[in-house]
């Protein structure tokens, strides 16, 4: 049984576009930087996975992925379908590649610990037949998602997709799980999410950026 943690990340000129009112391009690429070194952080210290990937069309965030301990996994050009294009190419080569069983993360999740991660894959694990296995996040979207076998269902990440994922599983005839995890649910897209921020149990990485921050804004 081989299973690996599977991490889309944008490009960073794309990261975080609807916190442009409040940071500038590089503060944005900077905390999203920080917030998957967290996400990765929860993934190895959990224990769970034989392989931790991140797939991104980004050489900057295929090298951080290299230097936090992670595989990177570069699309391949013209790549169409946006964050669901990309997670299915990842997964077709992931399970080409002799993958059981698959866990998608996302990169935004700073609050994220080894215990929820464990959480998800105690889940999977519950039975040994086709599952799926999904946090929603605050939104009705998918914050994690669990699949054995990796191409049980297709990719409905936007709008919804907590939804669209638990639909498209019973459709399938495939059982269906949600863990209902705060930490999990709590990603970053607006600006009151960030403005909350620094009074939250972030992980280190997204903690060194709040920090630098105020000591920038303390500065000026």
């Amino acid at each position: 049984m081989m299973r690996i943690a599977l991490i889309p990340m944008a490009e960073l000129s794309q990261a975080k576009t609807r916190l442009a009112g409040v940071l500038d391009g590089d503060s944005r690429a900077e905390l999203a930087l920080a917030m998957l070194t967290d996400v990765l952080a929860a993934c190895h210290e959990s224990g769970c996975f034989d392989r931790i990937v991140v797939v991104t069309n980004d050489e900057a965030v295929l090298a951080h992925a290299r230097e936090s301990g992670a595989e990177a996994l570069a699309e391949p050009a013209g790549l169409s379908g946006g964050l669901n294009g990309s997670l299915d190419f990842g997964r077709r080569r992931l399970a080409r590649n002799g993958a059981n069983e698959l866990v998608i993360f996302p990169a935004d999740v700073p609050l994220a610990r080894p215990g929820d991660v464990r959480a998800i894959v105690d889940e999977l694990a519950a039975t040994p037949r086709q599952r799926v296995v999904l946090v929603r996040s605050r939104d009705n979207g998918t914050n994690a998602l669990a699949l054995r076998p990796p191409k049980a269902i297709g990719m409905h990440f936007g709008r919804n997709s907590a939804d669209a994922h638990r639909a498209a599983a019973e459709a399938a005839g495939i059982a269906v799980a949600e863990v209902e995890n705060e930490r999990l649910a709590y990603d970053i897209d607006a600006a009151e999410d960030l403005a909350a921020l620094s009074g939250l149990p972030v992980g280190p990485a997204t903690r060194g950026w709040i920090d630098a921050r105020a000591r920038y804004a303390a500065e000026r």
